[in-house]
């Protein structure tokens, strides 16, 4: 990771997005930009970054998702490394070495640290009303986990927190997710404990780092397709619309899948019968077993930044097929949450 991107000038004036944007895709040879946006999103990238498959599209897509979803002052900061960057003498033209290493340093920063896959499941995995956590992101002591923030406590900590999984309530296959990776490669050694101390977490292993998830909504938060955010001062679960159409029939579908399994549970649980479903909104409101305790609830910089990684990879592209052998040989993830929500609605054949 040796790509450095430029400064501004001393005295130059500040640029906007939209500067930016232009600039980017000037870079590209893009003259409709709405419309090169549009395609980037349709038109499949690889999920992992071979940037010689990513048509310039897709690369636009990648950088304005950056510009648009980047956290915090990130966003502010990229802007302007973008602007003064691209089409410089450090990044003249596409399809170069500097152009490679560039986007490699974004996808670490940006992506990897939040779509991690082992070599026997994802390294983000630790097997086995909502209230925000607080907005300081303090990683307050926990008698659940402060005195050996380590991996089994870590699963326990998720486990006594939330007891089920916090997007479907299912009960099996357990597991804990980080929302920060557990064990980075190489190349986040520097990435992970920068966004760490972003978060004001100073370990992978505080339970604010983390939640609980069945294996197959897990897989599903692995792959940037479910985040969880915050609307309205409260933590709700979220499925990310490959497309811009809010009534797209897979988005529904998916969405459909985890209101059907929650149904099943209020009606099959008498555990579940003071939770909704949904708010009046329409919201998938995240629930503890405690009721919520701001200082033990996931951290909300992680999250954010996990949300950013959704919606960034989106806009690239990339987020559209699942690569993975043992999915397609037992079937999409979707399709197996769609067989126990029709085993819930139709006990009677069990």
């Amino acid at each position: 990771m040796d790509f450095v991107f430029c400064d501004p000038p001393a005295g130059a004036p500040a640029v906007t997005y939209d500067e930016t944007l232009r600039k980017l895709a000037d870079f590209y040879g893009i003259s409709d930009i709405p419309g090169a946006l549009d395609e980037a999103g349709s038109i499949s990238g690889p999920r992992r970054p071979t940037w010689s498959q990513f048509s310039n599209q897709n690369k636009l897509g990648f950088l304005n998702g950056i510009l648009a979803y980047a956290p915090g002052r990130l966003k502010e900061e990229y802007v302007a490394k973008f602007y003064w960057t691209f089409g410089s003498s450090t990044l003249p033209e596409p399809g170069t070495d500097e152009e490679r290493s560039c986007l490699n340093v974004l996808y670490a920063r940006f992506i990897e640290p939040f779509k991690q896959h082992g070599k026997s499941g994802s390294s983000n995995a630790s097997p086995h009303e909502s209230t925000p956590s607080s907005r300081g992101g303090s990683s307050t002591a926990l008698d659940s986990n402060a005195a050996d923030p380590s991996h089994a406590n870590f699963r326990s900590a998720l486990r006594k927190r939330d007891k089920v999984c916090l997007f479907c309530w299912g009960s099996e296959a357990l597991e804990a997710a980080h929302l920060i990776a557990q064990e980075p490669p190489a190349s986040l050694s520097l990435i992970i404990p920068d966004l760490l101390r972003r978060a004001g977490l100073d370990s992978v292993y505080r339970v604010q780092n983390g939640i609980l998830l069945c294996a197959v909504c897990h897989r599903r938060f692995d792959d940037l397709r479910r985040y969880i955010d915050i609307v309205d001062g409260h933590l709700v679960a979220k499925v990310v619309n490959l497309t811009y159409d809010p009534n797209n029939q897979d988005y529904i579908d998916a969405v459909g899948v985890i209101e059907d399994a929650r149904a099943g549970k209020i009606r099959r649980n008498p555990a579940f019968s003071g939770r909704t479903v949904v708010d009046s909104n329409g919201q998938l409101l995240v629930y503890f077993a405690d009721g919520g305790d701001p200082a033990k609830n996931p951290n909300i910089t992680a999250l954010a930044f996990h949300k950013a990684a959704c919606l960034i990879w989106k806009m690239s592209g990339a987020a559209d097929d699942i690569e993975d052998n043992e999915i397609h040989h037992h079937g999409s993830v979707d399709s197996l949450l769609a067989k126990v929500s029709d085993r819930l609605r139709h006990p009677e054949t069990e």
